[in-house]
Parts: C-alpha cells; structure tokens; sequence
C-alpha cells in the first residue's frame, strides 16, 4: 500500500517538474521567434535537457560570443571527426554518388553532390552553374572530379536524375570507368510518371476538377474554417515531394473527406 503511494508521489513531482521544463522551453522559443518543430529536429534536444538535469541547478548558460566561436569550433571538430568515421566505411562496403539539380530562392541553378554509404549519407559539395554550359561534357567533367575525389575504387555506383543530359553523363561514366553503375533516381522516375499520367486528357479533367475545389475551400478564410469542422481540423492540402505529386495527394485527400464535404456543403451553419 504504502509503496504505491510512494510512486504516485513520485509520478506527480514528475510530471509537474516537466510541465516547469516545458514551459521554461516554451517561453524561450517563443521570446526568440524559434520555430516550434526545431525541438522535433533530432536528439540534441532531450541531450541538452539530460545534461543540464545532470549538472543541476544554479549553471549559467553560455553567451552568444561563447557558441559562435569555441564551441562552435568544438562542434566543426567533432563532425569532422564523425565525417572520417564514414569515409573510412567507403573502401569497405563501397559507396554511391548522388547528384541532385536544383535551383535556390535566387533562381541560380545548382548541382549538389551527396555520398551514401552504409545506411548514412554526408553533402560533398556544390556547384553553381549559372551561366555555364548545361551540356553533357560539362557536367561530365564535374562528375569526373567528383569520382577522383572520393576514389574510383571506393565507388559502386552514381545516381542522377533522368534527364537526357545527365542520362548521357551516366553513359560516359560508364565508358570511362569500366566497373561504375550508372542508375537513375527512383523519385524523378515516379515524378515524370506522374507527370505523364497527369496529362492524360480524362486525368487531367479530374486533377483540374480537383484543383478548381481546394481553390474554391482555400480561397476564404471562413470556408477552410467550416472545412475543419467537417474534417476534424484536418487539411486537404498536404505538399508533396514534387509538383505532380501534390497533386495526386490533394486528390486522394477530396476522396478520403468526400463525404464530410458534401455534408460541409449542405449545412446550414451561420459560418456560409
């Protein structure tokens, strides 16, 4: 009897000390404009909780000169450290390029080049290619470098989008470097799939139909709140990868909530 008392105490205390720590995170996040889901980044997090519980009260928190310059630095070292851990994994288990397109808020085009290795993979390098030649040769010769800086023989293979520029670089890889695998990117296949299937004319009809619906939800603030009282505060709209694949998503979103629209539609709440 007397035990399980303990024990509720006990529990009681543990709860109210993480409702103090959570509202003390809260009120920091809040003070300095942090988004909400930076606690949901990774486990730097509860480490940093855990140790300051190690430590106990009465520690002073550095300044911001402090994390800027020595543990800044402390934090470059370890990484580095960490990164030659995985490149020591590249001769033994082999590893894989991955060359990403893309363009920045900017507009500038930019290849990002990526080593998977062994269930982690670490960013290379960046190449920005504004206006440079976007041929098969150029991008060919970025590639080139990129296989002589990690090491020929450490490499199994090199993933690239399916563009016929980059389709042509793979092919010259190949020739090149007899025991290298060119493959295409399994998303980018799925996305130009998508693509085709979305300009199919009875698709499209349907996509445009669906498109013309959240259009007309979204477009009024008193419709998306009517919307969420039918859906349980749930949205259609979810962002996809790609373009092609939002649009597939939002589709699949109107058949989940066809019934909880229609009878959004009939209602007679004030909020029409």
């Amino acid at each position: 009897m007397f035990p399980s008392k303990q024990k509720s105490i006990k529990s009681m205390f543990f709860v109210e000390g993480a409702k103090k720590v959570g509202k003390a995170i809260s009120k920091f996040f809040l003070f300095n404009g942090i988004p909400f889901n930076a606690v949901d980044s990774g486990p730097c997090n509860q480490s940093m909780i855990d140790i300051i519980a190690e430590v106990g009260p009465g520690i002073k928190g550095p300044i911001g000169y402090q994390i800027g310059n020595a543990y800044l630095e402390e934090e470059v070292q370890e990484l580095e450290v960490y990164i030659n851990t995985l490149k020591a994994k590249w001769l033994v288990y082999g590893c894989t390029i991955m060359c990403d397109g893309w363009s920045s808020r900017t507009k500038k085009p930019i290849i990002n080049f990526m080593v998977y290795c062994d269930k982690s993979m670490i960013y290379l390098s960046s190449v920005d290619i504004t206006n440079m030649p976007k041929t098969a040769d150029y991008i060919f010769s970025l590639m080139d470098k990129i296989v002589e800086e990690v090491g020929e023989e450490n490499i199994v293979q090199v993933v690239t989008d399916n563009e016929a520029s980059f389709k042509a670089v793979g092919m010259l890889l190949m020739e090149k470097r007899k025991h290298l695998f060119w493959s295409p990117c399994a998303t980018h296949c799925i996305d130009l799939m998508l693509e085709d299937i979305g300009n199919l004319k009875r698709i499209k009809e349907i996509l445009d139909q669906a498109k013309m619906i959240t259009s007309f939800i979204y477009n009024s603030l008193k419709v998306v709140n009517l919307m969420k009282v039918f859906t349980k505060d749930r949205d259609l709209l979810r962002p996809g990868i790609t373009r092609f694949a939002t649009a597939f998503i939002s589709l699949q979103s109107l058949i989940r909530y066809e019934g909880d629209l229609k009878m959004m539609c009939t209602t007679n709440q004030a909020l029409w």
